[in-house]
């Protein structure tokens, strides 16, 4: 099992994590966004890799994902 997790919070422009820009006039604007993500990545008891995702923003769950990886199977 493997988790990734990405803090919330402020930190300064330049630092790690999700940012929202905005181009006004030729001129560029950052900022970063309260975004809190967590990845938990593991095999399941058929030794199927999956990852749920879980993004959240201001305290609540913006999006969550749930995925698997499976082998290609022969065409």
């Amino acid at each position: 099992m493997l988790r990734l997790t990405e803090a919330a919070g402020r930190r300064s422009a330049g630092a790690d994590g999700a940012y929202v820009v905005v181009e006004d006039g030729g001129r560029a604007h950052a900022s970063r966004a309260p975004v809190h993500e967590t990845f938990h990545v593991y095999v399941d008891d058929h030794d199927v890799l999956r990852t749920d995702d879980l993004l959240g923003m201001w305290g609540a769950t913006a999006m969550r994902l749930h995925d698997k990886l499976e082998p290609a199977r022969p065409r």
